[in-house]
């Protein structure tokens, strides 16, 4: 296995960065790993030990940063749902561009939900689809939040942006704008779900305090081929046992195996 760093544009011209991990065969097939929000394609180093895992296992595996995030141009206050899917866009015709046939993505927490809204417009390009605790309904994350993390930050953020146009998320202070809001009040990725049929996985911790594991619960069922596997004790991202990640990962790998 080797790992290269590349560089691509969006339609809109944006360079991404991207590590690509390479399996000791060729293959025709990729998944494509999409980060959450104020982080990057190391997803909190989750992301380059699943990205080792599936390319040990014969898989190609992009991790890339979206616009705003990482080494990739663009400013987070830009950030946007739709310039984001312009990024996975970017993403899977790079992989397309690069011969490979057979596509998986996988979207993590906030690239989660971004990967529902790009499976519902574009499941042709893909095989099978994994989601990783994530944001389904943006409304119960980031608009009228109940979990620990961002209950608390409510009022503020909410004065932010009516007084500046932007806040700030996470203890790294990350800023986001306005129009990213904006749209986020008028989309609604579960019910998108119900416009996917390729096979499609949701593993989400049931200890999250990010991301609420009940909306997992409750939409798996608007999913036409798709199924719910609880990480028992499992935080959000798995960061908080190396035996969540593991689970994950394995659970990861072998929906991808049937299915990719």
């Amino acid at each position: 296995m080797k790992t290269t760093k590349i560089f691509f544009r969006t339609t809109d011209d944006i360079k991404l960065a991207a590590i690509l991990h390479l399996p000791s065969k060729q293959t025709d097939k990729i998944i494509i790993l999409a980060h959450g929000i104020t982080v990057d394609k190391d997803e909190d180093g989750t992301f380059p030990t699943l990205a080792n895992l599936l390319a040990n296992s014969g898989y190609a595996v992009l991790r890339f940063d979206f616009r705003g995030h990482g080494e990739s141009e663009g400013k987070s206050i830009d950030m946007t749902l739709t310039g984001e899917l312009l990024d996975l866009e970017a993403a899977v015709k790079m992989a397309k561009v690069s011969e490979y046939k057979n596509i998986g993505l996988l979207g993590a927490s906030f690239g989660g939900g971004e990967a529902v809204l790009y499976a519902t417009k574009y499941q042709d390009q893909l095989k099978a689809l994994c989601l990783w605790n994530p944001v389904l309904n943006y409304d119960h994350t980031f608009i009228n939040p109940y979990l620990p993390w961002i209950v608390k930050r409510k009022g503020h953020m909410r004065n932010d942006l009516q007084e500046k146009g932007w806040t700030t998320l996470g203890s790294h202070n990350f800023i986001i704008g306005k129009t990213l809001f904006d749209e986020m009040e008028q989309t609604y990725p579960f019910e998108e779900l119900k416009k996917i049929t390729i096979p499609t996985i949701i593993i989400h911790g049931n200890k999250d305090t990010y991301v609420p594991y009940e909306d997992s619960r409750n939409y798996v069922g608007n999913l036409q081929h798709g199924e719910l596997i609880a990480i028992e004790g499992g935080e959000h991202g798995f960061h908080d046992s190396g035996e969540y990640a593991e689970q994950a990962n394995q659970a990861t790998l072998n929906f991808f195996k049937k299915y990719l």
